[in-house]
């Protein structure tokens, strides 16, 4: 259960560094922040996966 709430924390990191960026990106549109934005939604998606992943772990 410790790792779910590590995972979750880690995505809720992310989603907090998303919208930071995604703020910042209203009025700087350079590529540096495109690119890292994209990265993180990447990163999101793979803790969002590992998270049900151990949801359905823990169902089972």
């Amino acid at each position: 259960m410790s790792e779910l709430k590590d995972l979750t924390k880690k995505h809720k990191k992310v989603e907090v560094q998303i919208k930071k960026i995604t703020e910042d990106r209203l009025r700087d549109r350079s590529s540096k922040s495109w690119a890292e934005l994209r990265k993180l939604k990447k990163i999101k998606l793979k803790l969002k996966e590992k998270i049900n992943k151990q949801k359905k772990l823990n169902i089972i």
